[in-house]
């Protein structure tokens, strides 16, 4: 999305792309960071929740009442483990699906029109060795006026300028055959050859010259990657080995990757519950006793959990460590963390 973003832009301006297909693959997006958004929102809100309640000592009158805080906790893992199912099975398809959909589009726009860019009084240089420059063009009926060429052909490292006073666009894209062609029907003008030495070898005069500019081959079709993947083609996919995974054309480190996702879908529902166990402590001590800075402390938290995470990946990369101790060590790291801080809740309250 970085990559393409100013192409993006681009197109939107030029109507090459409808703002709809654009929205369309913003919504996809934002379907694709569920998965990494939704745990870390449950975590913060989780504290923040709980930062109100004990600052205006809501949660001191519950307890006063004679709730114990692991009925004051269990709305919140309720909440927390209803999440992470829905979040679970949204990982099997949807969120799959929208990557998906998310590499198709951007596959579109980035073969979007040989003559994107091509407009009144700019040059376009979108092809490699042609210059086109028009005066005029029509949007619609793709009529020109006024139109510079210059061609270079390196094999013959002969420059060839053309002008023209009208002409016409003629542009074909055959969803089809994957063909897309661009040349132009120009009407009064001429053609002058140079050669190395930029001397003038050849000037020919013309009523109507019909130019091939760039033919080309597009497809819409994208590499099929672990985080497009469905659960069952996961499954199957990891099930056949590396050996098959390579016979189908993948490397050892996608099949690497599609493990990796593998137990990663796993581990992000567990994650909400683990995350919102710690947001509990976090919250009720933040406002209490010394330390009353929870957000700080839930952050950097937050960093040191996934310090330890991807330095875990990275040797279950190199076939050091199995990929599942990925998730179990630092969840169970955090844990710890959160049940000393649930303890801690019975001294402050």
């Amino acid at each position: 999305m970085t990559f393409e973003l100013f192409r993006i832009m681009s197109l939107v301006s030029s109507d090459e792309i409808s703002l709809l297909f654009i929205l369309g693959m913003v919504g996809n997006v934002l379907v694709t960071l569920i998965p990494m958004a939704v745990p870390i929102s449950i975590y913060f809100s989780t504290i923040f929740s709980l930062n109100r309640m004990s600052g205006d000592s809501e949660y001191v009158a519950m307890r006063a009442g004679g709730l114990d805080k692991k009925n004051i906790l269990l709305p919140y893992l309720i909440v927390a483990a209803m999440t992470g199912v829905c979040l679970y099975f949204l990982n099997q398809q949807l969120v799959p699906d929208s990557h998906r959909a998310v590499r198709k589009k951007i596959k579109i726009i980035s073969s979007t029109s040989l003559i994107q860019g091509l407009k009144s009084g700019q040059f376009f240089t979108n092809l490699s060795n042609i210059t086109i420059f028009p005066s005029y063009v029509d949007e619609k009926t793709k009529d020109i006026e006024e139109i510079f060429l210059h061609i270079f052909e390196p094999q013959t490292s002969l420059n060839k300028v053309i002008v023209a006073k009208s002409g016409k666009i003629i542009h074909d894209k055959n969803e089809k055959t994957g063909l897309e062609s661009f040349k132009l029907f120009l009407k009064d003008g001429s053609i002058l050859n140079r050669d190395r030495d930029n001397k003038d070898i050849e000037k020919i005069l013309f009523k109507e010259y019909e130019l091939p500019i760039s033919e080309q081959r597009f497809n819409y079709r994208t590499v099929t990657k672990e985080i497009m993947m469905n659960q069952a083609e996961l499954a199957s996919f990891i099930a056949g080995g590396v050996e098959k995974a390579v016979e189908m054309g993948f490397k050892e480190k996608d099949f690497f990757n599609a493990r990796y996702e593998y137990w990663n879908r796993i581990n992000t529902p567990i994650l909400c519950l683990i995350l919102t166990f710690l947001g509990f402590g976090l919250g009720v001590t933040g406002n209490r006793g010394k330390g009353k800075n929870s957000s700080g402390k839930a952050i950097l938290l937050l960093i040191g959990y996934y310090i330890i995470y991807f330095a875990f990946v990275s040797q279950a990369k190199d076939d050091k460590i199995p990929v599942i101790l990925c998730a179990i060590v630092p969840n169970f790291l955090l844990f710890l963390v959160g049940f000393r801080l649930y303890r801690k809740v019975d001294w402050l309250s």
